[in-house]
């Protein structure tokens, strides 16, 4: 299919669309943008220009991305990024259509307004999609979806049938509506006083300064002195900094001019006397600051500036009265000491009414249980960041968020409950 384009079903309530590639993106952008600004609690993945700086630099093929959008009348009620990706399990190559697969697509959602119209909206495309014969695939797997996104609330309402739902990994953030020592009150009494040691040790030779950058005039300059901060130390080393491969640093910069020039970037330096040893890319939509992208001068270890430049950027959020909340996105490994909240991240597989497509996702659940039977013998013990709630389903499908981050935490089967491990 080679078109742009493609009206795919009409009925009564919902006309869904598919359009492909840069260009489709393009031609729906403008709704697309109407939409996503009407939300009430946008992220950086609810936006087109997340997309285009994606297709314009990341992806190896364009052509393989659509974006399946649904109207009700004239009127665009939701838009669903999907990507054909490539796989080869056991002599097979299925068709997976689901969420874009790069680490640089950090977190994954849809876009829609959260309300009882839109409940049952994703099990309305389920099934639109194992009906229509136009767009053929196998699976439908979606990837990195927070609990607390729109696809979370929606597969909260009604699970499709035979859906199976993980969480296996968590989104850590910070409550930054109080003040800092509300929004940091799980950090242990060590970890604070660790972190004035450290800045006593540093303001001894020079002063420490932070400083946040957003105006368009100045960020490319503060991108430029983040790439040269991160390519300092072991990403620099190691061939993963932003600077060492040219794809990833023509998505930041295209992520600069795109969410740039609707003040929505923020880059965060850390300045020791005169040199910049910490920096943050950051995406404020709405009133999240979402951290994707952290650097450290690799000389100026000894003061952790890292940690610092985050304890500066909490109390800044915490003194704006624009900003709710701070997002880390994923779960580094090194702001556990600062004991974030943590919403889990789940990903959601559903199985084409085809042969292939029964295969694979039979595959799947003969995994899922050799890894539950090989836990439960095993001695080792998984750990979680917090302690959970209780787990609940009903038989229609509904779905609690575990809360916590294991390494294999819940399987849901639609129409089934829960099982915590």
């Amino acid at each position: 299919m080679n078109a742009n384009q493609l009206d795919l079903q009409h009925d009564d309530e919902l006309r869904f669309t598919a359009y492909q590639g840069s260009e489709g993106l393009e031609r729906l952008a403008p709704d697309w943008t109407q939409l996503a600004r009407s939300l009430p609690a946008a992220r950086f993945m609810h936006f087109p220009e997340w997309y285009r700086a994606y297709l314009h630099s990341l992806a190896s093929d364009p052509s393989r991305v659509w974006f399946l959008a649904a109207y009700r009348g004239i009127e665009l009620a939701a838009v669903f990024p999907l990507h054909f990706q490539s796989l080869s399990i056991a002599g097979l190559q299925p068709r997976v259509f689901g969420t874009i697969e790069h680490d640089e697509m950090q977190l994954s959602d849809f876009v829609f307004e959260p309300n009882s119209q839109n409940e049952q909206l994703l099990h309305h495309l389920t099934d639109w999609l194992r009906s229509q014969r136009l767009i053929r695939w196998d699976e439908l797997r979606l990837r990195k979806v927070p609990a607390d996104s729109l696809i979370g609330q929606a597969f909260r309402e009604r699970l499709p049938v035979a859906t199976l739902a993980l969480c296996h990994d968590g989104s850590s953030y910070f409550d930054t509506r109080g003040n800092y020592e509300q929004a940091t009150r799980a950090m242990s009494g060590s970890f604070r006083r660790n972190l004035r040691r450290l800045t006593r040790r540093a303001e001894q030779s020079a002063p420490l300064r932070f400083q946040s950058y957003r105006r368009p005039d100045e960020l490319f300059a503060a991108f430029d002195k983040l790439v040269q901060i991160e390519s300092s130390g072991w990403k620099g080393d190691g061939g993963t900094a932003i600077g060492s491969r040219p794809q990833m640093h023509a998505f930041y910069r295209a992520l600069v001019q795109q969410f740039g020039a609707r003040d929505a970037c923020v880059i965060n330096v850390l300045w020791h006397g005169e040199q910049a040893v910490a920096g943050q890319f950051c995406l404020h939509i709405g009133r999240t600051i979402s951290i994707l992208k952290v650097g450290f001068h690799e000389a100026h270890a000894g003061i952790a500036p890292g940690n610092l430049l985050l304890e500066r950027t909490l109390k800044h959020a915490c003194e704006d009265p624009r900003v709710d909340f701070v997002s880390l996105v994923n779960q580094p490994p090194w702001s556990h000491n600062f004991k974030p909240n943590t919403v889990g991240v789940w990903s959601y597989c559903a199985p084409n009414w085809n042969l292939q497509g029964w295969l694979l996702h039979l595959g799947l659940l003969g995994k899922r249980a050799w890894v539950a039977i090989s836990s439960q013998r095993s001695p080792r013990s998984l750990s979680a960041t917090r302690e959970p709630p209780a787990a609940a389903a009903s038989a229609d499908g509904k779905i609690a968020d575990c809360g916590f981050n294991l390494d294999i935490q819940s399987d849901v089967l639609g129409d089934s409950p829960i099982r915590c491990k």
